[in-house]
């Protein structure tokens, strides 16, 4: 993934994420998400959520598409997916406040809508029903295929039906798979 002109002459730059950016990321993924943890779970509580935080990180670390963006060499933000065989999922962005507005969230979602269209993959993302970035997401192209208390499910290059991405689906397949394991013995 290569930053298009306007944003290198911004002073920015994509790096692998290493394991002494946790720290970074924990404090960004506050700034980001502290007001929608507030709005929709009652608080923010830095004990767990920086629990919740660090296995993020750590599993993300696994993940090839995993990249830290730096402005004149300070990190202000993240961004990961994860390409599966049959799928695009588990995206992730978060960038600085100071920073929003200025054609990452774009290039980014547009990074996803090439993939997705090159390979003939649907992409999956999971945003906060009160997110601004929700609206960008349609306007791309994205639809909303379900809901949970605080989050739209959008799906791009996808039927949109209830399908195994409808997380309800996959708790109660996950059920179903282990009654047929109990039926067997």
């Amino acid at each position: 993934m290569v930053l298009p002109d306007d944003l290198i002459r911004q002073g920015l730059l994509l790096q692998d994420v290493e394991i002494d950016d946790l720290n970074t990321y924990i404090k960004l993924k506050k700034a980001c998400c502290k007001r929608y943890v507030d709005q929709y779970y009652g608080g923010w509580d830095n004990r767990i959520q920086t629990i919740i935080s660090k296995d993020s990180f750590h599993r993300l670390l696994e993940v090839p598409h995993f990249c830290k963006i730096l402005q004149d060499e300070n990190t202000i933000g993240f961004f990961s997916y994860k390409e599966q065989e049959d799928q695009i999922s588990e995206v992730a962005l978060h960038v600085s406040p100071s920073f929003r507005g200025k054609g990452l969230k774009e290039f980014f979602l547009s990074h996803l809508v090439s993939r997705s269209q090159e390979t003939h993959k649907p992409v999956y993302i999971t945003v906060f029903q009160s997110d601004p970035w929700k609206s960008l997401l349609v306007d791309a192209g994205f639809q909303v295929y379900d809901k949970s208390r605080s989050h739209y499910l959008m799906s791009y290059n996808k039927q949109h039906g209830k399908g195994m991405n409808d997380y309800r689906n996959r708790i109660y397949s996950k059920s179903s798979e282990t009654d047929i394991a109990f039926e067997q013995d």
